[in-house]
């Protein structure tokens, strides 16, 4: 019987049925397919190291003097630089380095990171009121260290979460291996329904202080100090609407690794005397600068309205058409417009300072990055929580208010996370900043006196 024929026979209420139901089963699977997957972050913490772990600008001068470690030229050029770097006498470094030698063994860089990492986890685990069994997914990240077991095995033995837990460690990402963990955590939580993920950001200081004589290998010596972050992300139903603070809304990364001389800007090798360090190479402002642009080019289009990307598009146009517009530069966008709060990585004092010119903020807008590297240093990849504690711990964030968490890292690397929050935060004594944040902010003097 021929289709016609068929369709003719057919009552036309059987006909418009069977459509309609074809349209919803259609529309229900791609509704299924196209699903939003929310991920959210029930909380985090931030390492305050032991106070006898501090490292006062005259102590750290004397342990340059008689360490025998370094000629003349350079233990100058580290208190130089140290005095302007916006890094108070406040900071912290781990107890190998407090020795003479310093102890740069297995031993004390395990001993570092287990005094970073396991009073935090306790404190976020048990605020939350979360048993480490119930943890599905755990995920480190550090970047100059990477031990056997892994620093994510360490974790799941010391607080003995469950065998069938996913886990997974990050090594040689760089400062911005935060947003990589979070990005991974992200995809991993879109195919593992009603989960748990503990992510851990931090750097081993110990075993990386440089001890040669090459200045652009003493920069690290110079701004690197001890810290570390925890942060527990759910997209379980039962966390909706009760327990979170924040949902992540974006995750931009940018890679520029193909460039021989982007992925060479920072690197670790040995020095001519075949001694390891992190060499930062002068070409990284325009390096880092490349990145940026990069980045908000992309993040623009997420986040910005539609009169800033217009604004953005046509001076892009006009300097084709027109030759005096290219001497300009192009327009940059305002970002203060889609967001609230910055939590840019205090990498040192010039990469703040040039981030404010280069997005146009305010000085409040870098309040929390300035302040933080001020306060702890610049602790790598976790440097950014440390920032978004202050804004909390300062009252700031309100329901709705966006965030933007920019960091740099080897590679070299650009990455954006942007967090939206969905219940007001509440100031907790837990928090970082709890012991002097009545002491802050305060004027950064250009030259760090001991």
């Amino acid at each position: 019987m021929e289709i016609s024929s068929i369709l003719e026979q057919t009552p036309l209420s059987e006909m418009l049925a069977f459509s309609l139901s074809y349209l919803a089963a259609t529309i229900l699977l791609i509704c299924f397919l196209y699903k939003p997957h929310h991920l959210y972050l029930l909380d985090f913490k931030c390492c305050h190291p032991p106070h006898n772990l501090r490292v006062p600008l005259s102590s750290l001068f004397e342990h340059l003097e008689i360490s025998g470690c370094w000629d003349r030229e350079a233990i100058d050029f580290q208190k130089r630089l140290i005095q302007r770097s916006g890094i108070s006498n406040e900071t912290y470094l781990p107890d190998g380095m407090h020795h003479l030698p310093a102890d740069k063994s297995l031993s004390a860089t395990m001993q570092e990171l287990e005094t970073v990492l396991f009073p935090i986890i306790d404190d976020l685990l048990k605020e939350q009121s979360v048993d480490p069994r119930s943890i599905d997914i755990v995920i480190t990240n550090c970047s100059l260290f990477t031990p056997t077991p892994s620093l994510a095995s360490l974790v799941i033995n010391r607080f003995g979460i469950r065998s069938n837990v996913k886990s997974f460690n990050l090594s040689g990402m760089g400062c911005s291996a935060g947003i990589l963990s979070l990005n991974l955590a992200k995809d991993i939580l879109k195919v593992h329904k009603n989960s748990l993920a503990l992510v851990l950001s931090t750097e081993a200081v110990s075993p990386n202080f440089y001890e040669g004589n090459v200045k652009s290998m003493l920069l690290a010596n110079c701004l690197f100090r001890m810290g570390g972050a925890a942060v527990l992300l759910s997209n379980r139903a039962c966390d909706r609407g009760v327990k979170e603070k924040y949902e992540l809304m974006h995750i931009v990364r940018t890679h520029l690794g193909s460039k021989n001389g982007a992925y060479k800007c920072v690197i670790q090798e040995p020095d001519d005397e075949g001694k390891t360090g992190v060499c930062l190479s002068r070409s990284i402002v325009q390096v880092a600068g490349d990145a940026l642009k990069r980045n908000m080019g992309e993040l623009g289009k997420l986040v910005l309205p539609y009169s800033e990307q217009i604004k953005y598009g046509v001076s892009l146009v006009w300097k084709r058409v027109w030759g005096p517009a290219r001497k300009r530069g192009s327009y940059i966008p305002n970002f203060r417009k889609a967001f609230q709060h910055f939590c840019i990585h205090a990498g040192g004092r010039a990469v703040i300072e040039g981030m404010k010119d280069r997005l146009k903020l305010t000085e409040r807008d870098i309040e929390a990055s300035r302040m933080t590297l001020y306060r702890f240093g610049n602790m790598s990849s976790s440097t950014t929580w440390y920032s978004l504690a202050y804004i909390e711990r300062k009252g700031r964030v309100r329901r709705g208010d966006k965030v933007w968490q920019l960091a740099f890292g080897s590679g070299f690397k650009c990455n954006s996370a942007v967090w939206k929050c969905v219940s007001e935060p509440r100031i907790q004594d837990s928090n970082v900043w709890s012991d002097q944040i009545h002491t802050y902010p305060l004027q950064v003097p250009e030259l760090i006196y001991y």
